[in-house]
């Protein structure tokens, strides 16, 4: 029997394909625009050739961002926030999600409204906290900010993901003897995978990615970091491209690893955090 034709299925994936065309050229443009120079890039925006390629763009925008020092920063900067987020984020999701306490839900609703404030209307406030608390250019005082600014929505996913496990788990650990810390370090972190790396990209993506809190918080010449440097390519006059789009793909590279290695958890850590909440 002939499987019949379905024209709605057709024009549904036509229009996803095109959207995913769309959504790709942004990308195929600074990836190929990353081996010409700023003339080819003008005069032949979306097509490469062997008489267009070179290498020269990328030592060049290494240079200008002080790519190893850059890199150095901008990862201890990620790093540190995450691993402080991901412990205060599940301990905090542990406590609302399994602990019946008043002051935990209040808690837990206020962590909410705090995800829809914007975060342009605290940078002036928090700078002055940095300072007044002496963590004004120091690496630590970008990652307080991106650690409290990151912690409601953390919070949110993980306590999502942990009232979804059964409770079974939990009341055979209370009758073998564990303490309320022993169930969660013992039955609910190693179950956390799917959610803490769902939590890695999302706010680690966001950390990464960064030029507010680095350019208010930061000495450009003591702590560059990568996404203040890549304003250096913008001026007044002129832009170079080719260095811009070079500089571009060097930084994302990090990114890309991340979510290769830990994307197999991030849909399942986002439904489960998400939903279950």
């Amino acid at each position: 029997m002939k499987k019949r034709f379905d024209i709605q299925k057709f024009f549904t994936e036509l229009i996803l394909l095109l959207g995913t065309v769309l959504l790709l050229l942004p990308v195929y443009y600074f990836v190929i625009g990353a081996f010409k120079v700023r003339k080819q890039i003008i005069q032949h925006p979306l097509t490469i050739s062997k008489s267009m390629f070179t290498l020269d763009n990328f030592p060049r925008a290494m240079k200008a961002l002080h790519y190893w020092n850059a890199i150095r920063n901008t990862g201890l900067i990620t790093i540190g926030a995450l691993f402080l987020i991901i412990i205060i984020a599940s301990l905090a999701g542990f406590a609302i999600a399994r602990i019946r306490f008043r002051l935990f839900e209040t808690y837990y609703s206020l962590l909410v409204v705090c995800m829809v404030i914007p975060f342009v209307a605290c940078v002036i406030p928090l700078v002055v906290l940095n300072k007044q608390l002496g963590l004004l250019n120091t690496l630590f005082g970008p990652i307080a900010i991106q650690v409290g600014w990151n912690i409601p929505f953390a919070t949110f996913l993980f306590s999502g993901f942990m009232r979804g496990i059964p409770k079974d788990l939990e009341d055979a650990a209370y009758i073998d003897g564990c303490s309320t810390f022993g169930v969660y370090r013992k039955i609910f972190l190693p179950l956390l995978a799917p959610v803490t790396a769902s939590c890695c990209i999302v706010s680690g993506l966001g950390i990464w990615n960064d030029y507010l809190v680095s350019k208010t918080n930061l000495k450009d010449t003591a702590f560059p970091t990568l996404m203040v440097g890549m304003y250096t390519f913008f001026g007044a006059k002129q832009t170079e491209y080719g260095y811009a789009f070079a500089g571009v793909l060097l930084t994302s590279v990090p990114m890309m690893v991340l979510f290769l290695f830990l994307q197999k958890y991030f849909i399942k850590g986002i439904a489960a955090g998400s939903v279950k909440g």
